[in-house]
């Protein structure tokens, strides 16, 4: 649905058992804040490019304007 590129990170909110299949693993939004409260927070996924761990975000994250809206969130 939506995914943010952090140098050498990927988020993505979706389907952990699609996205789990490409390396994607649940994160805590204490590390990485979404960008809209998440109806589904199992859905809040990472993955990391150059090794096994997600390093916390500082500041606010955003999304591209067409899925920016609380409704699919």
């Amino acid at each position: 649905m939506c995914q943010i590129l952090h140098q050498t990170q990927v988020i993505t909110y979706g389907d952990p058992n699609f996205y789990s299949k490409v390396g994607f693993s649940v994160i805590s939004e204490k590390n990485v804040p979404a960008p809209l409260k998440l109806s589904y927070p199992e859905g809040w996924l990472g993955q990391s490019l150059i090794n096994d761990r997600i390093d916390p975000i500082a500041g606010k994250s955003h999304c591209v304007e067409a899925l920016n809206k609380p409704n699919l969130w």
